[in-house]
């Protein structure tokens, strides 16, 4: 069911509407200024140092009464009226420093149960909200709204509370959109990829400490923020055009590090310029998902590795296909014992478990969990395959001499994984298709394998080591410099 410009339908068109706003013409042909990296070192993120703590309302914090319509003030419409109110005055505030112009309030809000019988649903953007699993903004009666029966206590569930909010601060993004009057020409993708930047920048000022109502830590939290936003990309050829999971993430973390002003001047020419170094969106039936994992696939993968990192026959790892025993004499292997993938120094040996590598492979989901279709862990072969190429730049960070068990040791590994993936790619010795970085994505910030040293102590941001990878796959030749001795 369709409407002006806005979709409602199952939860992958969920947050991500088809509101064609973007930068203004004269910012579409190239981004002013430059992105903000977000590493700095393996304890901070964008600066701002790696913290635990809570996430969510503020303690002893309840909700502001604000104008609802349909709300209940359950447990959802609490979080999202405080949500709500924590961005209205982040955006008065962030508004004109970044576009120029005043900050315009008047938007209206609206709560539904999708579970609801017809009898009792709402009116939302003109139609009824019966059995709609949704959440959006609709420019043409300017309201935000959302289901708080199905979608947003999954969310809730599956990823905290600052999934919901995550999500309701890209709908507000779309908002920002429209007042801030960017091009409503513009692609369904520079919308999306302006969205969730936006996102990023109101929950960077979350984590800052500015909320009244809601607070972040920089550690799960924001890790869990992410992994609700990218569990929404698009799937299929023919969905609207939000952008892959691995997009996402890179257009959030670009909010967070650099700010609203950059947010806006994401033109089409930026994000074709990304896309021509990722591999092809989706494939000839139109799916974006990857290739079973297999032990053909596996080997491959090896001597693609052994290629790209082409050590000398005298410091050359072997790879054994068998899984680690847990024993290694000069390194504590206790974290890694039961790893599919694991280096040990003192006998230079990469092993690996195919059994378990294939149990990685399929534990993956893709949008098919409970009734919103909400996966925690997009899974798929390069899951698995990204490890060998991790472990394996251990090992031959080991072989140049290097620290190996050390947070630079892990970002390393995440970086060379980038490197490797891209020179993989473009050589043809290993075929990535449009969900393997996706996978990696997810995989990052569910386990951080690949970002871990030599007993498997993971880069604690889930935020490093998405920029670790990315660092790498983008800038092959010298993105991982950051991390030299």
């Amino acid at each position: 069911m369709k409407t002006g410009r806005v979709l409602i339908g199952p939860l992958l068109g969920v947050v991500l509407l088809v509101l064609a706003a973007c930068a203004s013409d004269d910012r579409r042909e190239q981004v002013s200024g430059e992105a903000v990296s977000a590493f700095s070192d393996a304890f901070t993120v964008a600066g701002m140092p790696v913290t635990t703590g809570p996430n969510g309302l503020r303690s002893g914090t309840t909700g502001p009464d604000l104008d609802i319509r349909g709300g209940t003030g359950d447990q959802i419409d609490e979080l999202m009226a405080a949500a709500l109110a924590d961005l209205d005055t982040y955006w008065k505030e962030a508004f004109e420093p970044a576009f120029g112009q005043s900050f315009k309030t008047g938007l209206s809000f609206v709560s539904w149960d999708a579970e609801a019988s017809e009898s009792l649903s709402e009116s939302f953007c003109g139609q009824s909200t019966f059995r709609q699993v949704n959440a959006a903004f609709c420019p043409d009666r300017v309201e935000i709204g959302w289901d708080r029966g199905v979608l947003m206590p999954a969310l809730l569930e599956e990823f905290g509370p600052m999934a919901p909010v995550t999500v309701i601060a890209h709908e507000y993004g779309h908002y920002i959109q429209m007042i801030g009057g960017f091009d409503k020409s513009a692609s369904p993708i520079v919308s999306e990829q302006q969205a969730d930047c936006l996102s990023g920048t109101f929950i960077r000022w979350l984590a800052e400490g500015h909320g009244k109502y809601l607070e972040i830590n920089t550690g799960d939290g924001l890790n869990t923020a992410i992994a609700a936003l990218i569990s929404a990309r698009d799937g299929r050829r023919g969905q609207s055009d939000h952008g892959t999971a691995f997009e996402r993430a890179d257009a959030f973390e670009t909010g967070f590090s650099s700010g609203a002003a950059f947010c806006g001047a994401i033109g089409q020419l930026y994000v074709d310029g990304k896309r021509d170094q990722m591999p092809p969106r989706f494939d000839n039936t139109g799916s974006i998902d990857s290739s079973p994992f297999s032990e053909a696939g596996l080997e491959s993968v090896v001597t693609s590795v052994e290629s790209f990192f082409d050590l000398s026959e005298a410091v050359r790892p072997v790879v054994e296909r068998t899984a680690l025993d847990g024993s290694c004499a000069d390194v504590d292997l206790a974290e890694v014992a039961q790893a599919p993938v694991a280096f040990c120094p003192s006998t230079n040996t990469v092993s690996m478990d195919p059994d378990q590598l294939a149990l990685i492979a399929t534990n993956g989901t893709n949008g098919t969990n409970g009734p919103a279709g909400l996966p925690s862990f997009i899974g798929g072969d390069f899951s698995a395959y990204s490890l060998v190429a991790s472990r394996y730049s251990v090992a031959a960070q080991s072989a140049r001499g290097q620290v190996i068990d050390e947070p630079v040791t892990a970002a390393r590994a995440a970086c060379d994984t980038g490197r490797w993936a891209r020179s993989a790619a473009d050589s043809g010795a290993f075929t990535l298709r449009g969900g393997d970085l996706d996978e990696l994505v997810s995989g990052l910030l569910v386990s951080g394998a690949v970002a871990s040293d030599v007993a498997g102590r993971a880069l604690p941001s889930g935020f490093a080591r998405i920029d670790a990878f990315t660092a790498g796959y983008f800038d092959p030749e010298n993105g991982c410099s950051r991390y030299d001795p």
